[in-house]
């Protein structure tokens, strides 16, 4: 990861802010002067920062009432930025909870999908990315990206560019999640988890919809109940 320069380094600190509790809705940001001297930066810098909470819906700002932080169901929660402070707050369990959610409402669709679209290429790719899975089995650092790019072989076999963009959006939140997951499963799940990802990849280049769509829940109930337990 690149590193930030100041604007982006204090959004991404006022971000983690709000997002933890920290500022709380309806929460007064000091006005530009007053932050820029207490974070020690230029007031370009504050203004650019405050610009990126904007933009993501964190607060609004108006000269009568100032910089406010708005309500947590008014935010960009689909914003990449907002979606990696959340998984990094002190609500980080609940966040994942709601992320796996999400999956159940998009990915058995996407994979159904997939066993009715997927061309001769993209099941050569799902073929070559679950190999992959099966190479990094014992690597657990290596393991989260190897899966994400599994389950992204078999989502963008779909050829649903909506699907498509929203997962893509959700990379660093999924991977965050994936690394969680893989440090805190037991050898029991993880060999599970790698024969539910067998049978995805067989069903869907087999064109069986129906057992895609299975094969999918049953990974996600799988996953629900390793987030619970953390």
């Amino acid at each position: 990861m690149r590193p930030f320069n100041l604007s982006e380094q204090l959004l991404h600190d006022l971000g983690k802010d709000i997002v933890n509790g920290v500022l709380k809705p309806g929460t007064v940001l000091p006005k530009v002067e007053l932050l820029s001297e207490q974070r020690g930066v230029s007031r370009t810098v504050s203004r650019e920062a405050i610009k990126g909470l904007v933009a993501r819906r964190l607060v609004e700002s108006s000269t009568r009432t100032g910089t406010v932080v708005k309500a947590r169901e008014e935010w960009l929660w689909l914003d990449p930025d907002v979606l990696i402070w959340a998984s990094e707050s002190d609500h980080q369990k609940e966040f994942f909870m709601q992320l796996n959610q999400l999956r159940f409402a998009i990915e058995p669709a996407a994979v159904e999908l997939a066993a009715q679209f997927a061309t001769e290429e993209d099941k050569k790719e799902i073929r070559y990315r679950y190999e992959q899975l099966e190479k990094y089995y014992n690597d657990k650092e290596k393991w989260p990206e190897a899966d994400y790019a599994y389950h992204w072989s078999i989502i963008s076999s779909s050829h649903n560019e909506l699907m498509l963009s929203l997962m893509q959006n959700l990379y660093n939140a999924l991977i965050k999640t994936r690394r969680i997951n893989v440090t805190i499963s037991s050898k029991k799940e993880r060999d599970r988890s790698l024969k539910l990802h067998k049978e995805l990849m067989e069903e869907v280049c087999n064109g069986n919809g129906k057992l895609a769509k299975e094969a999918m829940r049953e990974q996600l109930l799988q996953v629900e109940s390793i987030v619970k337990a953390y």
